[in-house]
């Protein structure tokens, strides 16, 4: 049975109060004292991780019955093969969430032919939405939805912005970045940053450090959609549906090289 695109512009209102439905949820357990796990691989998982996937699995599959989805919190959707798919991770910054210091979202992205087509990027605890397809992307907030597009550097030169792991990959960063006229870095983690970049709040995020897949479509998805491109750190195009739903490093402008 083939499984045909859903109508994106209809269905994004939707997606939005789901997505902030499983906001909600993360924040009511964040304020509490947070139980963390550990999965198989040793990265921590909490009740807040498992609550959420369940939440947008259910959702998705109401208002997409016929779309598969993979999602961080189910080892066994990985291996899902489908031309169309979400891909989505419940809680992206776990690591945040535990430590409680605000970084961590939603993440919920629509692909086809392993290509992110539509991404959405939900904060809990500023409850901003930020989404984005078909060349156009908006911020949603309290009810307003206000257009966002990525900027072009600053006369000032670039903020760049990097991931929580301190000076692990200064080597690599270094050499990539004396070609950039970088006057401002920021480190967040979390996907949080694509949103900066699709917002033109920042100009540069550069990753060393490995991640999977759902960590960065739709954030992808976002930026594109905003005005921005994404690669692998030569340049090459960015892919999906790579074996382990592995990513390498990679770079994400908010201006067109």
């Amino acid at each position: 049975m083939s499984i045909s695109r859903p109508n994106l512009h209809s269905l994004t209102s939707d997606l939005v109060a789901l997505a902030e439905t499983a906001g909600d949820l993360i924040c009511s357990i964040y304020e509490e004292e947070v139980e963390v796990f550990e999965k198989k691989d040793g990265s921590p998982v909490t009740r807040a991780d498992h609550q959420s996937h369940k939440l947008l699995q259910e959702g998705l599959k109401k208002l997409t019955p016929t779309i598969p989805i993979i999602s961080e919190e189910d080892a066994a959707s990985w291996q899902t093969k489908s031309p169309l798919y979400w891909l989505i991770d419940p809680l992206d910054g776990t690591k945040g969430f535990i430590h409680k210091n605000g970084q961590f979202c939603v993440n919920i992205a629509l692909m086809e032919n392993d290509r992110p087509i539509f991404g959405l990027i939900h904060l809990p605890l500023s409850q901003e939405t930020f989404y984005g397809y078909e060349g156009e992307a908006w911020k949603h907030l309290q009810g307003q939805i206000i257009p966002i597009h990525t900027r072009s550097t600053p006369p000032q030169g670039m903020t760049l912005l990097l991931g929580g792991h301190g000076k692990k990959f200064q080597g690599q960063e270094d050499v990539f970045l004396k070609s950039y006229p970088i006057t401002k870095i920021e480190r967040i983690q979390s996907a949080i940053k694509f949103c900066s970049i699709a917002s033109g709040a920042a100009d540069l995020y550069l990753r060393f450090e490995a991640c999977s897949e759902w960590d960065t479509a739709a954030g992808h998805a976002l930026v594109e959609a905003a005005g921005g491109t994404m690669a692998n750190i030569d340049g090459s195009p960015f892919l999906y549906g790579k074996p382990g739903l592995l990513n390498e490093a990679f770079v994400v402008f908010g201006h067109k090289p």
